[in-house]
Formats: C-alpha cells, structure tokens, sequence
C-alpha cells in the first residue's frame, strides 16, 4: 500500500527505459470501444483515496520519467490533513493527470441503500468536477468489490469506465471491470519488469 521514493522511481525508470507509455482512462476507453490507437506498450499508473504525497512525492517522479497518472479519490478526506486539498487535485488535473471518482468514504458500494448512491457517487462525483473544472467518468471500486448492480448504478450516472483490482475481468461488462495489478513497495524496477507479463 506504501512505497518509498526511491523504489518509486526505480519502478518508473524501468518502464520508461523499456517504452512504456502512460495512458489516460479516456484513452483506454475510446481504444476498447472505438479501437482507437494507443501508444506503443501503454500503461495506466493509478493511485488510489487521495494521499498528499501523491503530490509531493509520486508527482515529481512521474513527470520526470514523461509520465502522467490518474488519482482516484474519495471527497471525504480532501483538505483533511494528510491528504490532497482541492488546490492540489485542481493542480493535478491541470498538469495533465487524470482525476477519478472512488466513493464519499470508500464504502463498499456493492450493496449499498439506494438512499447512500446520491451521497457516495453523486455528490462525490460533483465536488471532484467542480474542483478540476472537468467531468469525472473513470472510477475505481473500494476494495476493488463490485457487481452488476452497482455498474448499472455507476453507468447511468455517468462513469464510462472502472477499474476494480485482480478479480477476473468481466466478459458482460469489460469497460466497468478493467483490472488493476497491486505493486509492491518493495519491488525494484527488475522484479516488476518480470511481473508484469504475468498478470496481463
């Protein structure tokens, strides 16, 4: 769940000298619907909830390897200390990283009360685009759990595509179970090299 700085970067060197490419969720998304072209080896680097040394730390490392990434937050910690402030996710989104929704305050939303969607998707969703001034519509299930109940939910109220963590991929609805791969803060840029392969 943490990872030093040092071994962030050394992760990052790795996938620039091997040319990968970062990629944007709507990138994604317009690639799995319309097949339109991706860079060569193309990545998403995603961090979740909205730490502040997203900002102080991974920031700085990512665009120094030409990198962006997208940062799935949950509104109910902004300008809490230790976490992003609207200032800073506002600077995020201006400097080319991509900002998604991730609940009011991580609940699971895989049975929620149909009264909790408003407070955990709705308003979430809101704040986060009043902030950086543009729509929100890639999203990341808490804890990675989701079902086909909350994808219609999360569907019809605007989220083109979500990510959940390493459960199999959805055939039914691949756009709303894209997987993600869980890096070790201990991992030097060799050993996730050879992970990668692996998992996708």
């Amino acid at each position: 769940m943490t990872i030093s700085e040092w071994h962030f970067n050394e992760q990052m060197k790795m996938l620039q000298d091997s040319g990968y490419h970062t990629i944007s969720p709507e990138q994604l998304y317009q690639y799995m619907v319309s097949d339109s072209a991706l860079p060569s080896r193309p990545v998403i680097i995603s961090f979740d909830d909205g730490h502040e040394p997203q900002i102080l730390i991974a920031k700085p490392v990512l665009e120094s390897h030409g990198f962006r990434a997208v940062f799935f937050i949950m509104t109910v910690c902004i300008d809490k200390k230790g976490f992003l402030s609207r200032p800073q996710i506002k600077k995020l989104s201006d400097d080319g990283h991509a900002i998604g929704g991730h609940t009011w305050d991580h609940s699971s939303i895989a049975r929620p009360r149909q009264d909790q969607w408003e407070k955990q998707n709705d308003q979430s969703k809101l704040e986060l685009e009043k902030i950086t001034g543009r729509p929100i519509e890639s999203f990341a299930f808490p804890y990675g759990v989701w079902n086909e109940k909350a994808i219609h939910e999360i569907e019809k109220r605007g989220t083109r595509i979500a990510f959940q963590l390493t459960d199999k991929q959805s055939e039914v609805e691949p756009l709303y179970t894209v997987r993600r791969m869980m890096v070790s803060g201990l991992w030097t840029g060799p050993q996730l090299q050879k992970k990668i392969p692996g998992t996708f």
